[in-house]
C-alpha cells in the first residue's frame, strides 16, 4: 500500500472519529439544554451537587463536562474547574481537567480545521471570533501561545480559531500541553482551597496579561523571525563542512 493511500485512510479515520465526537458532545449539550441542566453551570455549588450525584462515575462525568465546556462557549470553564477542585481535591482535579481540556482542545481545533467558519460562528460569539481571528492573522505562534498562557482570554474559542489559521496538529498539541495546564493549576488550587489570590494579585495578572498581549501583537512577528534566524544560524554553524584539502602544487612539467 502506498504512503499516499495510508495517509488518506488515516485522514478518513480521523475525520470519522472527529464527527462522532462532535455528534456525541452536541447531543449531550442539547440534551442538557432541553432538560434545563445547563443551570448547573450557573454556580460552583450547583455543579458540585450535580456531579457528586453520579457517585463512582463522578470523575468520568466531570471529564465529559470539561470536554464539552471547551467546545461549547456558553459553558463557563472557570466554574467547572473550580468545582472539580472542590470535589476531588487539587491533584485529581488537575489531572482530570488537564486530560479533558487537552482532548477538548484537539476536538475544537479539528472542528475549526475541517468544518470552517460557519460552524465556528455557531459555537462562539461572532464578535469574539472576528476580534481574535484578526489578532491571529499571519499565523503568529507567539501571540497564540501567550493568549493561552495568560488568563482572561477566551482559550476555548482560540482552539476553534487555531483550526482556521493553518497550524499543524503536532504543533498545536504541543503548544496546548505547554500552556493550558498553568491556568488549570491555578483554578484547581483555588477550587480546592489551597490557594487564595487577593484582589491586588488579580489586578497584577490582568495588567501583565494585557501588556504581554500588546507587546506580542506589535512585535510578535519580528521576534519569531529573529528566533528562527538564530536557530537556523546555530544549525548551520553545527554542520559546517570541512573545506577540501588544497591540491598539492605540481612542479613544472617534465619535458
Amino acid at each position: 500500500m502506498s504512503e499516499q493511500r495510508k495517509n488518506r485512510k488515516r485522514g478518513i479515520l480521523l475525520a470519522g472519529v472527529l464527527i462522532l465526537a462532535i455528534a456525541a458532545l452536541a447531543a449531550l449539550y442539547f440534551w442538557l439544554k432541553a432538560n434545563g441542566y445547563l443551570e448547573i453551570f450557573t454556580s460552583v455549588e450547583a455543579l458540585q451537587a450535580y456531579v457528586r450525584g453520579f457517585g463512582a462515575w463522578a470523575p468520568a462525568i466531570f471529564i465529559l463536562l470539561q470536554i464539552a465546556q471547551v467546545i461549547f462557549a456558553p459553558i463557563p470553564g472557570n466554574v467547572t474547574t473550580l468545582a472539580g477542585g472542590a470535589l476531588f481535591g487539587f491533584w485529581p482535579s488537575f489531572f482530570y481537567s488537564t486530560v479533558a481540556i487537552f482532548l477538548g482542545s484537539l476536538v475544537a481545533f479539528g472542528i475549526g480545521r475541517y468544518c470552517g467558519k460557519p460552524i465556528v460562528y455557531k459555537l462562539a460569539s461572532p464578535a469574539i471570533v472576528d476580534k481574535y481571528l484578526n489578532v491571529l492573522a499571519g499565523k503568529q505562534r507567539l501571540t497564540l501561545a501567550l493568549l493561552f498562557l495568560f488568563p482572561f482570554f477566551p482559550d476555548d474559542v482560540l482552539c476553534l480559531l487555531a483550526g482556521l489559521t493553518g497550524y499543524s496538529w503536532s504543533w498545536f498539541a504541543v503548544m496546548v500541553l505547554l500552556t493550558r495546564p498553568w491556568g488549570t493549576i491555578v483554578s484547581a488550587l483555588v477550587g480546592s482551597g489551597s490557594l487564595s489570590i487577593p484582589l491586588w494579585g488579580w489586578a497584577i495578572l490582568v495588567v501583565a496579561a494585557v501588556a504581554a498581549m500588546v507587546f506580542s501583537i506589535k512585535y510578535g512577528s519580528r521576534m519569531e523571525d529573529l528566533l528562527l534566524e538564530k536557530i537556523r544560524g546555530r544549525k548551520k554553524g553545527g554542520k559546517r563542512e570541512r573545506a577540501p584539502h588544497a591540491p598539492a602544487e605540481e612542479g613544472p612539467a617534465k619535458k
